[in-house]
């Protein structure tokens, strides 16, 4: 880590963070919404013991050690969706260039419990895809242990087996009840967990406290400009790219792929997650947006390599240069996106000692690129190449 750079892990300097870190493992023991996750503190915890390290070697072990296993049950995921190798090298690229994750350990995304609630959750992914509820609900279970907000891919689930039985007629048969049946019952053993956490912890009364003080945060995630723009920055940089190639693929092609279930049930889980954060949770805390992304990581390669494809098309190029024209509102949207990122949002004193604002930048520059070369294509008639990754 840079000694310019300001992460959990460094703080500004050259060295492990091990007092900051210390705190953070404290504060997810001690503090009711998060000592009910108890599974990464304990992980941190026995390697400290096991090998003699301090906090701070502890959290970054546990973390990037989970974080690594994460990337490898994506590509069994991808696998098992009949993704080729490359596609699912790819979908791991994608993964880990993503927002949330590539700068999981810097404020205010602040990332604790994130991969291991990821594992779990392609575990469960996994076991979903091949129907195997023995191995689904325990997975799945201890996704919801490892964040409960885990909950808020089960309508995507739902969904996805449900078109997945591609007949309206049999919507409602005993097999769709049998398979939302497994789907829904991790709730069940959750709430078990839950009920004994509380009851044995005596954690009614923080509980409660904590369930009153959520809707606080909706006020200050907007309680002044900066805190509103880092709110809806904040949600733009976990989703925007994904949304933005969502649209122009169901818009573009055959709406009748098997791929598309995981599509609809991401947009499904935009919809239902993104709500829920900015009226019960800090919005600027970027990893909580990214939830509905689990649908999308594993497929991403398979389902949006033509769009992608399309920014690599030379013809393109030079048909820019036929209808120079579209170069005009692409111009005057960077030189927008320019003063917003490089001026406007770092004068607010967002990102700072980060690289949010280049990030930003680039994410805004490649939409736009792709927006422009689709327009030309359309214009002087060349198809967006088909030709497989």
């Amino acid at each position: 880590m840079l000694p310019n750079m300001d992460s959990m892990l460094n703080e500004n300097n050259t060295r492990i963070s091990h007092g900051f870190l210390k705190s953070q493992i404290d504060y997810h023991q001690e503090i009711a919404p998060f000592a009910r996750r108890p599974m990464t503190s304990y992980l941190i915890e026995r390697s400290m013991d096991l090998f003699g390290f301090r906090p701070g070697h502890g959290f970054i072990l546990i973390n990037f050690t989970l974080l690594f296993l994460s990337g490898c049950l994506l590509f069994r995921l991808s696998k098992i969706l009949k993704s080729t190798n490359r596609q699912a090298i790819a979908n791991q690229c994608v993964y880990y260039a993503s927002f949330s994750v590539l700068f999981a350990f810097f404020p205010p995304v602040f990332s604790y419990d994130e991969p291991l609630q990821y594992c779990f959750l392609l575990l469960a992914f996994s076991a979903f895809m091949q129907r195997r509820w023995v191995w689904y609900v325990p997975f799945f279970t201890l996704a919801l242990v490892s964040r409960e907000t885990s909950l808020l891919l089960i309508p995507g689930l739902l969904l996805h087996a449900t078109l997945s039985n591609g007949n309206l007629s049999t919507v409602f048969s005993k097999q769709n009840w049998k398979t939302w049946l497994f789907i829904v019952l991790p709730i069940a053993f959750y709430g078990l967990y839950l009920f004994a956490f509380i009851y044995v912890f005596d954690q009614l009364e923080a509980t409660r406290t904590e369930m009153a003080s959520r809707y606080s945060c909706f006020i200050e995630n907007f309680e002044n400009l900066t805190n509103t723009v880092e709110s809806w920055t904040s949600l733009y940089l976990a989703l925007a790219p994904y949304l933005y190639l969502s649209i122009m693929y169901l818009k573009n092609y055959d709406s009748r792929l098997p791929q598309n279930k995981w599509v609809y049930s991401f947009l499904l889980t935009v919809a239902i997650n993104s709500p829920i954060v900015i009226f019960t949770a800090f919005a600027r805390e970027t990893r909580l947006f990214a939830l509905p992304l689990l649908f999308i990581w594993p497929i991403f390669a398979q389902v949006f390599w033509r769009e992608v494809k399309l920014l690599t098309h030379v013809n393109l190029y030079q048909g820019i240069l036929a209808k120079w024209i579209l170069l005009l509102p692409f111009i005057g949207v960077n030189l927008i996106n320019y003063w917003f990122c490089f001026h406007f949002y770092s004068d607010l004193g967002l990102g700072p000692n980060t690289y949010f604002s280049e990030y930003l930048f680039v994410m805004n520059f490649g939409i736009s690129l792709h927006f422009l070369l689709f327009q030309v294509s359309k214009r002087i008639h060349i198809p967006s190449t088909t030709s497989s990754f």
